[in-house]
């Protein structure tokens, strides 16, 4: 079937423009970067005798040097269009992931995962969910949860990939095969297939046919309007919270299995396992935020994230593990899809990849401080347990600080846009 035919039929060419967004984000850095490090984390210790918090600092480090770029790739995406911020940004982390193989000292491994944050900031997120929300509005939320659920999907597949290559081909074969993926699957996908608009193929939002001679204005507060609002910060206060505690776990989910007696088949079916619920967590939150208040879904979805991190403060059985993973997946879909939905609602379109680029640029530093800090735990205590102790707080206070946020309007769900 042509891409024109696709086109003449409206919801069908929107959700394409959604599956393409689902796969790219799957192949992020978030996904290719965190989901696989607990799998090479273990072989680049034994060729090159760094620590485990040495390693982890190199993830550390991309995050906290994407949250520092972030809000220049959301305004430039706002003034050049996603497509011209997200293709090269996936070159150069394709490419990034390729010369992996060839690094010789920890420097090198550093500056790699530097250039993956600052590069190749364009692959993340915010330009997905710009061309999304141009996409959608009566059913944005399902159309965000499920390309959102992409990092759910990365978090399931890269740990049994990764282990799979680093098995037959070593760590640096890991490398490589996450690098053509980029190159080769996702860069076509979204060069032949993404489009920014739908009024680019004669549509306009939720499939509707356009008027081409009278454009809907893209309407919303500026960044610094924003800003000045009680809502901006504590929309901030509550995912940043959350980034820590779940991301901060991600790269270090496989060690800590193993620390528990779990051998690493089991220990990345386990991780395999998250993902797997962090995917379809997502697609029910997308579905939920719909139909519902989403902070109603936010104080379900952050309780669960409390009881999955309090269950990992004890000894549990293989089967109770399991338990713990589908909890903390299924609520991991809370925090990016859950943001961009609600700075849609509350701020409008404006310039929505500032706003989400700005907040998400802070959840990046926690999201980039965490693995360090729980590496640099493990290797003073020999043990998780100190860390994990603040992770059910941590989702507390979020459950308590989504209780102050204002109700956005019945009226901004598939209303035009949202201007307030």
């Amino acid at each position: 079937m042509s891409i024109s035919t696709l086109s003449s039929r409206p919801f069908t060419r929107g959700w394409l423009v959604v599956v393409v967004a689902l796969f790219g984000i799957s192949t992020g850095p978030a996904a290719f970067g965190l989901a696989s490090m607990g799998l090479v984390s273990g072989p680049l210790a034994e060729e090159f005798g760094w620590s485990l918090s040495q390693i982890s600092g190199a993830v550390s480090l991309m995050m906290l040097s994407t949250a520092a770029c972030m809000p220049v790739a959301g305004r430039l995406v706002d003034r050049w269009g996603p497509r011209r911020v997200l293709l090269p940004s996936l070159i150069i982390l394709g490419v990034a992931f390729l010369l992996a193989p060839f690094i010789r000292s920890y420097w090198q491994f550093l500056a790699l995962y530097l250039v993956m944050g600052t590069l190749a900031v364009g692959t993340n997120s915010v330009a997905y969910m710009r061309i999304l929300s141009s996409w959608f509005d009566k059913r944005r939320g399902l159309a965000i949860g499920i390309a959102g659920s992409g990092t759910g999907l990365g978090f399931a597949y890269v740990p049994v990939l990764s282990a799979a290559l680093v098995s037959e081909f070593g760590w640096r074969g890991n490398y490589i095969g996450l690098g053509c993926i980029l190159l080769f699957v996702t860069l076509p996908l979204v060069y032949v297939l993404l489009k920014e608009t739908p009024e680019e193929v004669g549509l306009k939002a939720d499939g509707a046919e356009a008027d081409m001679d009278a454009p809907a204005p893209v309407e919303g507060m500026s960044l610094r309007e924003a800003m000045r609002t009680r809502d901006f910060w504590v929309l901030g206060s509550v995912f940043v919270g959350l980034a820590f505690a779940l991301y901060g776990l991600m790269p270090h989910l496989v060690p800590l299995m193993m620390s528990r007696g779990l051998n690493e088949t089991a220990a990345a079916s386990i991780a395999s396992l998250f993902g797997l619920a962090a995917f379809g967590g997502r697609l029910l939150i997308g579905f939920l935020l719909d139909k519902f208040d989403a902070r109603k879904i936010a104080l379900l979805f952050f309780s669960l994230s409390a009881l999955g991190l309090f269950s990992l403060n004890f000894s549990l059985p293989y089967w109770a593990f399991i338990g713990a993973a589908l909890l903390l997946g299924g609520s991991l879909g809370a925090e990016v899809d859950m943001l961009a939905y609600l700075i849609s609602r509350y701020f409008g379109l404006s310039a929505f990849s500032q706003i989400f680029s700005v907040m998400f640029s802070a959840i990046m530093v926690a999201m980039g401080l965490a693995p360090l800090v729980f590496g640099l735990v493990f290797d003073q205590t020999g043990s998780y347990a100190a860390i994990l102790a603040l992770g059910g707080p941590i989702c507390v206070a979020a459950i308590g600080l989504v209780l102050l946020l204002r109700p956005y309007g019945e009226r901004r769900r598939g209303a035009a846009l949202s201007t307030t």
